[in-house]
């Protein structure tokens, strides 16, 4: 909601800024006609891929679909024989009882219900630790659109390939009686906060001389193709072992 609220603010300024105002008359409109429709209400879900919530949605285009996504690959390209654990555990620190590193050891190379009664057994109202939703972590793990080295790039291992029946949520009920956007893409990669501005003005912030500035330091190394981040030569070759000990 705060989103469509800054838009609406943004266009009565955008207004005042045009001089004189003029005053067009409605006409009235047919129900059935598009021009019927006199709010567009966007709900942006925060942290959670589609497939996590709405996957199993009756006649979207969800796991059922997408065969060649459930297979995720390793570092190295190649087949990963099993998802990796969730690093520090399945759930968010401070939650009892907690599902800890060990306990998500072993999954297979597959998408796995989180609330699974004879698995996790976790409802959505249970806090899951978080993952990484960085810009160029994002892009290498789609890879070039297989979306196959999740996995392999995030700091959260297999929960990456975690989902829920969001049947039970209130969120269903209204993609129920409204719309379910299951072939929405992001306008940027990474974060929800870059989304909203995208969504909002369809622009990007700018950050001048940043190489020289306070925030140098954590810039991105990149590699040629614009995309890859450059990795470190102590980083572990295989997510199997990625976040092991930590």
């Amino acid at each position: 909601m705060r989103q469509a609220t800054l838009l609406v603010a943004l266009l009565s300024v955008l207004s005042m800024g045009c001089g004189t105002r003029v005053e067009v008359p409605r006409r009235p409109a047919p129900e059935s006609s598009i021009d019927a429709i006199r709010n567009v209400v966007v709900i942006f879900a925060e942290n959670r891929a589609f497939d996590t919530l709405y996957g199993t949605f009756p006649g979207a285009d969800g796991l059922a679909n997408a065969p060649r996504q459930h297979v995720q690959r390793d570092r190295d390209g190649s087949v990963l024989a099993e998802l990796p654990r969730v690093w520090n555990g399945l759930t968010a620190r401070g939650v009892t009882p907690p599902v800890t590193q060990e306990q998500t050891a072993g999954l297979p190379n597959a998408p796995f219900a989180i609330d699974d009664p004879d698995g996790f057994n976790q409802s959505p109202a249970v806090i899951t630790r978080d993952l990484w939703h960085r810009f160029y972590q994002n892009q290498m793990q789609i890879n070039g659109g297989r979306n196959d080295m999740f996995a392999a790039w995030s700091d959260a291992g297999g929960l990456v390939m975690g989902y829920y029946n969001g049947a039970p949520t209130r969120m269903w009920d209204v993609a129920r009686r409204y719309v379910l956007a299951d072939n929405f893409f992001m306008g940027a990669f990474g974060g929800s906060f870059l989304n909203h501005q995208w969504l909002i003005c369809a622009c990007v912030p700018y950050y001048p001389n940043a190489d020289r500035s306070p925030a140098a330091q954590s810039l991105a190394a990149v590699a040629p193709d614009g995309v890859t981040l450059l990795v470190s030569p102590e980083s572990p070759r295989s997510a199997l072992t990625a976040g092991r000990g930590s």
